[in-house]
């Protein structure tokens, strides 16, 4: 304040003071004019840099308020840690995400919105908002976006006492709870509101809203709405935006409500979003009403059908359309003939994709010449692509994905001068794409040619692309078979995927030298050979995530880029020690070396930011390090298929945010470690084929988010926990070849998952292991491995998330099978083979209408083979053998197909596929239906053979004959040379006959 009035006091002085200046001067009244002008601006350069020298203290009570609220909060990542009592700490105002008042130094603005869209992981604030928030009394700016707030039942308590100043406030993606906040209606002098992405209940009443007569913007979305009155818009003056996405509003409750909406209350309203709701095609009639002066139109996801009428190209003002994720359908020509009213000229993005579009480009289309995005991608156009700046001669963004575009793209980008996007992935072009058809594309940054196998791509390397690309996406393109050198020109790439691509060489030195922008690097599933240099740390990238997995690399590991954040490394060759992950760089999070050749002990990473390490199927051994149970932060530790040994680190509980944990087959001993019981995250635990023992421990059933549990094995006994019952989520539970003794619970009918139906008839029973893209980004997440027919499958995530199976085999289990099993309407696999079980087969067994594999074999069931099972229309393997089953094998073409060692070792089983007969029975073929599947049975097999042995034998006497009369018929010099044959056979037979009769003769006579 000192300095202010200092400042003050140096300006009123030098204006005061201007007559005494004047008068004291002998100069002239130029000279006088010049002095008094650099006086006063030096006056006002001093003023100025007073004022620039002061400092704004923090107000004690202010930063005490922010402590408090700090208090509330669970800051993991440390991004409030400069907020502090500590000294060097007491100027609030420095805060992050505090801004004063640099006249009072209040505070002003409070955002707690901490999301770096720029990393991998967001790690939230979590906790509670403080009540104390209200008494930030001059808070004109409030932002708690992006956080999981999911502890604070009811924000309504405050929200409605905040400071009256406040012009914006942000809520969204919060992950609030309870009332819907309708006291916001309080904040009168709110410019802009934000609720979008939060867990509110039914907001009925909106009445408090039509106080906010400043709203500008308003978002909404994911609120539920389906019940209130919308009518509280038309108090809304002025609103220029309105976001009502995924709210729940169906066309009834639409033109019911918002019918109300006069000129006056939509005459500024510039954006409106419907995305997600339930709008039919009756919206438009409506839209025309209050759409005079829209701009941005956003009504994709919702149920539109059928064409878009003619009258949406007299909106004239609009300039951006979504219409995604309909049932749009029509001509493409006529789409565009719709649209070319006004808007026309006018119309800048444009975009209708996963529609049911069909037809092609034809001159019919008239020019949109401010069109600078179009997306028509997964829509069902076809034929081949025309020129497409005829028609769109100003686009900056062209997507035609999914289509089933063919031919080869020839002169269609010719004259795309502003072109910077051209994406025609997934469609079924062919042909050879040459650098002359790109030769337009001077401004082209981002090439999406992927998943056209049978397009290929040639651009000479001695010729210099017109474009400079940031991103360059070829996978499932052919580029093979030599190494594509026209890349080297690219410098600029930050994304790089040639991916499965044909590539059979050796990887070129200058790939790892020419891109330094390069954050993916992507070339998998190619059939590249030799070996990485050995030295990759001196490559400088800012970040790297690199993926060359299903190729045929061998050789040590080399050292690594230092900035490296993702590495897959799979179904490789590499051989030699792991001891270089050593020196990785810390900030890297997924490491997948699996299905390689490595060996050794596994050694320290320092990486604190590493959340998925995979080194399944290779050669490690050594005991499983503790340092890998320091990790907080780690989501998937796969160790699976080595040969570790000593027992499961006992603080394996720390790793409080791990989903995933796969021991099996290793050399594993010793009981489950108690503080296993703190992964409350885990979704797969997989530690089969171990020589783990001990009860199966009751805390298993709190671990509530399992769903596949894999301890097959082992040296488990005991009783299995009723805890168990507890895993609601489980889809594969697996504890066979243990000790496990006791009853099967009851309620293991607790299993809602086994009931969930899930269509698995093209379910695919592959091997490999699917990668994932989040963010753009792979993800490798290993396989789960299920013992089916015998043999061992393993099924990546996609597959395995549809899986329902239970295997209780080998074991020493008694009881009755229980007849809740037979809810499980989505259950694939049944194994319970090999144990005490007695009892009969429940009734309803055939309601298990997806079952596939079905093994009650050596155990002592008895009655009769439910009539049921013939329900069983997917059932491929069925082993009931070495039971106590009597009575008939029930009739249908499933179960005579299967082999009849599938029912042996039951003495009053009869009936096919079986030999022995049933009472009354006449004979096997007179009391069986054919079987319609072509395995048949026995009897059914002999008359399908003698049919066949006759049938072929009548044909190849007939195509024997007519090939040897037929000659002799047609060719007269055959025909004479045949008999003359025929007549001296007959001669010689002749003479033959008679010189052996005359031996006999002589022979009996003498």
């Amino acid at each position: 304040k000192k300095k202010k009035l200092l400042c003050t006091s140096s300006f009123c002085y030098c204006v005061t003071h201007q007559d005494t200046i004047l008068k004291s001067t002998t100069m002239n009244s130029v000279c006088i004019i010049l002095q008094l002008v650099l006086l006063i601006l030096l006056c006002v350069v001093m003023s100025n840099l007073v004022f620039g020298e002061v400092e704004i203290n923090c107000i004690e009570s202010e930063r005490e308020t922010l402590l408090k609220i700090k208090g509330d909060l669970i800051d993991k990542a440390g991004y409030l840690s400069s907020w502090g009592s500590e000294d060097n700490k007491r100027e609030c105002c420095t805060w992050r995400g505090i801004r004063c008042n640099k006249q009072t130094g209040h505070i002003e603005v409070l955002n707690l919105n901490v999301t770096d869209f720029s990393k991998l992981e967001h790690i939230p604030l979590r906790g509670k908002i403080s009540r104390s928030l209200i008494e930030l009394k001059y808070l004109k700016v409030l932002n708690l976006g992006w956080n999981d707030f999911s502890d604070q039942l009811d924000i309504s308590e405050f929200i409605g006492f905040l400071s009256p100043n406040i012009i914006y406030l942000d809520l969204s993606f919060s992950l609030f709870g309870g009332p819907f906040p309708s006291q916001v209606g309080n904040l009168s002098a709110l410019q802009y509101l934000n609720i979008d992405e939060n867990f509110f209940q039914n907001a009925k009443n909106l009445e408090s809203f039509s106080r906010l007569s400043s709203l500008k913007i308003l978002d909404l979305s994911f609120s539920n709405l389906s019940e209130a009155n919308l009518c509280v818009l038309k108090e809304l003056p002025s609103l220029k935006g309105l976001s009502l996405r995924d709210c729940g509003i169906q066309d009834v409750s639409l033109i019911s409500s918002l019918s109300c909406v006069n000129n006056t209350s939509s005459s500024l309203l510039e954006r409106l979003d419907l995305s997600g709701n339930g709008f039919s095609s009756l919206i438009y009639k409506w839209l025309f009403n209050i759409g005079k002066s829209l701009m941005h139109l956003d009504l994709s996801g919702n149920q539109l059908q059928g064409a878009i009428p003619k009258s949406m190209g007299n909106l004239c003002s609009l300039r951006h359309i979504f219409l995604d994720g309909n049932k749009i359908s029509g001509k493409f020509d006529e789409l565009f003939g719709n649209l070319s009213g006004c808007m026309q000229n006018f119309l800048e993005h444009l975009s209708l994709s996963f529609n049911q579009l069909s037809g092609t480009f034809s001159d019919n289309i008239s020019e949109f010449s401010s069109l600078n995005i179009l997306d028509l991608s997964e829509n069902l156009l076809v034929g081949s692509l025309p020129n497409i700046a005829s028609f769109f001669p100003s686009l900056t963004k062209l997507n035609l994905d999914g289509n089933q575009f063919t031919g080869i793209p020839g002169n269609s980008f010719s004259g795309l001068f502003h072109l910077d996007t051209l994406s025609i992935a997934d469609n079924s072009f062919k042909g050879i794409l040459t650098e002359t058809h790109l030769s337009d594309l001077f401004r082209l940054k981002e090439l999406y040619l992927s998943r056209n196998s049978q397009l290929s791509l040639r651009i000479n390397s001695d010729s210099v692309p017109p474009f400079q690309l940031n991103l360059l996406q070829l996978q499932s393109v052919k580029l093979g078979p030599k190494f594509p050198n026209w890349i080297k020109l690219q410098r600029n790439l930050t994304f790089l995927d040639m991916s499965n691509a044909e590539i059979p060489n050796t990887i070129p030195t200058w790939v790892w030298n020419t891109f330094p922008r390069l954050t993916f690097f992507n070339l998998s599933h190619n059939r590249i050979s030799g070996k990485l240099p050995p030295d990759l740390s001196t490559i400088s990238f800012e970040s790297i995530e690199i993926d060359l997995s299903f190729n045929n690399l061998e050789g040590p590991l080399p050292l690594f880029p230092f900035n490296l954040t993702y590495l897959d490394l799979s179904k490789n060759r590499f051989s030699g020690p792991l001891s270089i992950l050593s020196k990785i760089t810390p900030s890297i999070s997924c490491i997948d070396l699996s299905d390689n050749m490595l060996s050794g002990n596994i050694p320290q990473i320092q990486c604190q930011s590493l959340f998925m390490l995979n080194l399944a199927n290779n050669k490690l051994s050594g005991k499983i390090p503790n340092w890998l149970m320091q990790n907080w932060g780690f989501n998937s530790l796969i160790l699976a298929n080595n040969s570790l040994s000593g027992e499961i680190p006992s603080t394996v509980g720390n790793l409080s945010n791990l989903q995933v944990l796969d021991l099996r087959n290793n050399n594993l001993s010793g009981e489950l470690p108690s503080s296993l019981q703190k992964c409350k995250a885990l979704e797969s635990l997989d530690l089969g084929d171990n020589k783990l023992f001990g009860e199966i421990p009751s805390w298993i059933g709190e671990m509530l988010h399992l769903k596949f549990l894999i301890l097959r094995s082992n040296g488990f006994y005991g009783r299995i926990p009723l805890q168990i019952c507890q895993l609601t989520d489980i889809k594969i539970l697996d504890i066979s070849i243990n000790n496990i003794s006791g009853i099967i619970p009851e309620c293991f009918s607790n299993f809602s998952m086994m009931a969930l139906q899930t269509n698995l008839r093209d379910l695919n029973f592959s091997l490999s292991s699917p990668i994932y893209f989040f963010q753009g980004r792979p993800w490798c997440l290993g396989e789960v491995t299920v013992f089916s027919e015998g043999r061992q499958h393993g099924y990546g995530r996609s597959t395995r998330e549809l899986l329902r199976v239970i295997d209780l085999s080998s074991n020493k289990l008694t009881g009755n099978i229980p007849s809740q099993f037979t809810n499980f309407s989505a259950l694939v696999a049944l194994n319970l083979s090999q144990n005490c079980l007695n009892g009969t087969i429940p009734l309803k067994i055939g309601m298990l209408k997806e079952l596939m594999s079905l093994d009650l074999s050596r155990n002592y069931l008895s009655g009769d083979i439910p009539s049921s099972v013939v329900n069983l229309t997917f059932l491929n393997h069925l082993d009931l053998s070495y039971n106590n089953f009597s009575g008939k094998i029930p009739s249908s073409t499933q179960l005579q197909s299967f082999n009849a060692s599938k029912f042996i070792g039951n003495p009053f089983l009869c009936g096919l596929p079986l030999q022995l007969k049933c009472p009354g029975e006449k004979s096997f073929d007179q009391s069986q239906p054919t079987n319609n599947s072509g395995a048949g049975t026995v009897h059914e097999d002999e008359d399908e053979f003698e049919k066949w042995f006759y049938t072929g034998m009548g044909i190849g006497f007939a195509v024997g004959f007519w090939a040897i009369c037929g000659s002799l018929i047609l060719k007269h010099s055959w025909r004479h040379a045949y008999f003359r044959l025929m007549l001296n056979i007959k001669d010689w037979i002749y003479v033959m006959i008679v010189v052996h009769w005359a031996r006999l003769r002589r022979r009996f006579q003498s």
